[in-house]
């Protein structure tokens, strides 16, 4: 049986953002593999933990909030609740599921940073930081585009031109725009910032990763490739108010980037975890006396096998504060999952994401496929008749239908009762196939190589299914002969489900439940556990996808497409027909499509701040036939007094919304930075605007 190398194993899968909902890529490349794989050591009896999260800190959250009109506290908390609510759907089974924002990760983040400080590995140097004067607010060279000085493309980011590929800094930018106001008030400024200073570490870095032989090669070959270009300085902090303050003279204004803090709250989660009661062994046994192993996509590689490696050894052998940690034992880099040959992309909208796959297939089908399809050597892809074929002709005609055919051969012909048999000399060549099989998948979850693991087990399933074909028991004269088929059968099935257990859990689940014996002992999985006369019930695990579902899974268009195409527009998550679709042309819609905006003139006849909110305003519009209710985030762009009396542009057909606490019937027109767009001479109230 197994002998599992590490006598405690810590796993963690890469913190998804907080920002929004993620998309089937996202958890195929972390999530879903870290969760088989501890269910895995659970079964095989390791002491382990599962540590996730959200890593809530950022620009894009601080953003996020903005446009929301939430507090970044506030915003962090919507998205916090939505995903942790999803990943119960999926049946992750975190041993905690926590936050980068918690107390406990400030201040480990804290003394990690003063223990690297003190050490000698921060350095302090001034950068140039793009400003946007409209939002008062420093940027990001992601949130700054213009025009490209290589090839003239007039959209090109701040970091890099989407076009040429060029890798770009914000000032190289003709024209640079702010990306969230769309002006041009741009100011460089020159900033006093810490960074990290890789350089001394690399040495002791290019030692370490060498001696990781049991990595998987594109991690280990794509970490050695950083090194060998050399690393630099890296910064760690950011002109944000959202995040963990630098605790450090001089510096307190600023935060740490997100990315130092983000790795840190592996270890916060577990502590957390700890004093929550979830975790119930010691929390610093899992981060000094442990094997870890982190699940991470192939653009997290560098972060995970470099960077995060070296604020560790940074922070080592302080004589002020205990910040000695392990460093990784096994590094899993995921390639790309690609839906149907292009990228995943939450800003177009293009892919399935982890709250809508349920809509459409149980999510075991959808566990199945993307553990079949797990991109742990290069990019897969999501092909619908692909999981269709795999779905039917895998999950359910191998292992579904024979599971269904011996529970109900056993209901119909012995009262739903084991019969009395043993292993005969094909059933006892069985179980040889299983012993293999056993250690097969022991060894390739050893290696975390999940999907032979998988593969294997299917494998398996097909042989027992071929004897169970083969010996024919519905034909069988022989009663002895008929026992021994069920017998051998109905036990290797009980098998094949535990096996099963950590891919599929809930159906697992049923089929062990189904089979009266839900003990998962990995110790016993080679045992003949089902005995003469233990109740069976029969049960039908898995329905086939039909055409027609399949098709109507392919008119599914997600509910966070964000830019219109020509296969569909934003909608609320529902299948669309062909007749429904708006075509797109170079990005624009049709006039009728416009034309269905009601877009009237208005004045403003009363305004209170919003009791919930510092940057809203609850306003009466007298649009002619009726006052409307409007809430607007205006308070910091104009006084009470300045707008009644305002005559303004409404929308008014839009479904209310309700925001912080108040419905809102309605939404003004205003520019970026805020200031209302009004009739230039006075018309009647309701006037259509065309």
């Amino acid at each position: 049986m197994i002998i599992f190398k590490a006598k405690r194993v810590t796993i963690t899968s890469a913190l998804p953002y907080v920002n929004g909902i993620k998309h089937l890529g996202n958890l195929a490349g972390s999530i879903l593999p870290a969760d088989i794989f501890h269910r895995f050591m659970d079964l095989f009896g390791v002491d382990n933990v599962y540590i996730c999260g959200t890593d809530d800190h950022g620009t894009a959250v601080e953003i996020g909030a903005l446009e929301e009109q939430l507090s970044p506290q506030e915003y962090s908390d919507k998205y916090y609740e939505m995903q942790k609510e999803i990943y119960k759907k999926w049946n992750f089974d975190f041993s905690f599921f926590g936050r980068s924002s918690s107390s406990s990760n400030h201040k480990i983040t804290q003394d990690i940073f003063l223990s690297a400080y003190e050490n000698g590995y921060i350095t302090k140097e001034n950068i140039v930081i793009p400003f946007c004067q409209t939002c008062k607010r420093f940027l990001p060279d992601r949130y700054i585009t213009g025009t490209c000085p290589h090839c003239d493309y007039n959209r090109a980011r701040g970091d890099q031109c989407e076009k040429c590929a060029k890798v770009l800094d914000s000032q190289d930018l003709k024209e640079p725009r702010c990306s969230i106001c769309n002006g041009n008030s741009i100011e460089f400024r020159k900033e006093k910032h810490l960074f990290l200073n890789l350089p001394l570490l690399q040495q002791k870095l290019q030692e370490w990763i060498e001696k990781q032989e049991h990595w998987p090669d594109n991690t280990r070959n794509l970490a050695l490739g950083w090194m060998k270009e050399g690393l630099r300085p890296r910064c760690i902090t950011r002109n944000l108010q959202w995040g963990v303050k630098v605790a450090l003279k001089e510096y307190e204004h600023l935060v740490h980037y997100c990315w130092f803090d983000a790795p840190i709250a592996y270890i916060s989660i577990t502590k957390d975890g700890y004093e929550k009661g979830a975790i119930q062994e010691n929390w610093k046994h899992y981060w000094k006396d442990s094997a870890i192993y982190h699940f991470i996509g192939k653009d997290n590689i560098p972060f995970h096998t470099i960077i995060w490696p070296a604020i560790l050894l940074s922070a080592r052998d302080s004589e002020q504060r205990d910040t000695n940690y392990q460093l990784p034992y096994f590094v899993q880099g995921y390639e790309y999952l690609n839906w149907e040959g292009q990228k995943f992309s939450t800003s177009k909208g293009i892919g399935l994401f982890s709250d809508e796959v349920s809509d459409l297939f149980p999510i075991d089908y959808w566990r199945f496929y993307l553990s079949s399809v797990l991109p742990e050597s290069k990019d897969s892809n999501f092909d619908w008749d692909d999981f269709q074929r795999r779905i039917n002709n895998e999950l359910i005609a191998n292992y579904g239908n024979l599971f269904y055919r011996v529970t109900h051969f056993i209901k119909q012909n012995f009262n739903g009762c084991v019969p009395k048999g043993q292993l005969d000399e094909d059933g006892a060549e069985l179980y040889k196939k299983l012993h293999e099989t056993v250690a097969a998948v022991e060894d390739h979850v050893s290696d975390v190589k999940l999907r032979a693991a998988l593969s294997d087990v299917f494998a398996f399933s097909a042989d027992v299914n071929k004897y169970f074909q083969e010996k024919r028991p519905w034909e069988q004269k022989n009663a002895y002969d008929v026992g021994n088929t069920i017998y051998a059968a109905v036990n290797l099935l009980r098998s094949i489900s535990l096996m099963l257990y950590p891919f599929m859990p809930s159906s697992a689940e049923e089929a062990l439940k189904a089979l009266g014996d839900e003990n998962k002992e990995w110790d016993h999985i080679e045992d003949e556990r089902l005995k003469t006369s233990d109740k069976i019930e029969a049960k039908l695990l898995f329905k086939k996808i039909e055409d027609n579902d399949i098709e109507k899974a392919k008119k599914y268009v997600s509910r966070y497409v964000k830019s219109s195409d020509k296969s569909g527009i934003k909608t609320s998550g529902k299948i669309i027909e062909e007749k429904e679709k708006i075509e797109m042309v170079n990005e624009m819609i049709p006039i009728e499509e416009f034309q269905k905006l009601d877009l009237v003139t208005g004045t403003v006849v009363d305004v209170k701040d919003h009791p919930n909110a510092a940057k809203l305003y609850i306003m009466e519009v007298d649009i002619g036939s009726e006052t409307r209710q409007i809430v607007a985030g205006l308070r910091e762009k104009y006084a009470k007094e300045q707008l009644k009396g305002k005559q303004i542009i409404l929308v008014a057909n839009l479904e209310p919304k309700e925001l912080r606490g108040v419905k809102s019937h309605g939404m003004l027109l205003a520019a970026g930075d805020g200031t209302l767009l009004c009739p230039v001479e006075p018309v009647a109230n309701g006037s259509k605007v065309q």
